[in-house]
C-alpha cells in the first residue's frame, strides 16, 4: 500500500529509471557504433583511439587497432552493467521490493569499484598498446588518477552506503510489516 508521502518519491523514481533506460540505450547504440566503426575502417578506428590516449601515430598494426577497440568497448559494457543495476534499484523501489533495491545498489556499488580498477588499468593498457611499435625508449606505460577517477571513487563510495543503507531499510520494513 503506498501512502500520499511517498507519491512523489515514486513519480521520481519512475522519472530516473526512464532516464537511466534512456542511458542504457545510448551506451548500447554506442557500443554498437563503435563495433561499426572498428569493423568498417579498423585503421582510422585506431588511428583516433590511439589520439586519445596522447600517443597518435600513423604506423598501427592491426592488433593495435583491435586492442585498443577492445578495450574501449570494455569500458562501455562496464559501463552498461552499471546503468542496467541502477535502474534496477528503481524498478524494484516502483515494486516496493526494497530487498531487490538492495541487491541492486550492492551489485552497482561493486561495479563502481571494478570500473575504477578497470579505469585505470584500461588507461594503462591503452598508453601500451598505442606505443608498441614505437623504438625502444619511446614506448610509455602511464598510471594515472585524475577527477574520473575520483568521481568514480565518489560515486562508488555513495552506492556502497546507499546499498548498505537499503539493507537497514529493508529490514525496518520487514519489521513494519509483521507489526501491521
Amino acid at each position: 500500500m503506498i501512502s500520499l508521502e511517498a507519491k512523489p518519491l515514486l513519480r521520481s523514481a519512475c522519472l530516473m529509471r526512464r532516464a537511466l533506460l534512456l542511458i542504457l540505450g545510448i551506451l548500447i547504440a554506442t557500443a554498437l557504433g563503435t563495433l561499426g566503426w572498428i569493423a568498417v575502417d579498423l585503421d582510422r578506428a585506431g588511428l583516433s583511439l590511439a589520439e586519445l590516449t596522447g600517443y597518435g601515430s600513423a604506423a598501427l598494426r592491426v592488433w593495435q587497432s583491435v586492442a585498443l577497440g577492445a578495450i574501449l568497448l570494455g569500458h562501455i559494457v562496464i559501463w552498461i552493467a552499471v546503468v542496467w543495476r541502477g535502474q534496477q534499484i528503481f524498478a524494484a523501489l516502483l515494486r516496493e521490493d526494497v530487498e531487490a533495491a538492495s541487491m541492486a545498489a550492492a551489485q552497482a556499488a561493486r561495479l563502481l569499484w571494478i570500473m575504477l580498477i578497470w579505469g585505470v588499468l584500461a588507461n594503462t593498457l591503452a598508453a601500451l598498446v598505442a606505443t608498441w611499435h614505437f623504438p625502444d625508449g619511446q614506448r610509455a606505460l602511464v598510471i594515472s588518477f585524475g577527477s574520473a577517477q575520483i568521481s568514480t571513487v565518489l560515486a562508488a563510495v555513495l552506492a556502497t552506503f546507499t546499498s548498505r543503507a537499503f539493507v537497514f531499510g529493508a529490514a525496518l520494513w520487514q519489521d513494519h510489516k509483521a507489526v501491521i
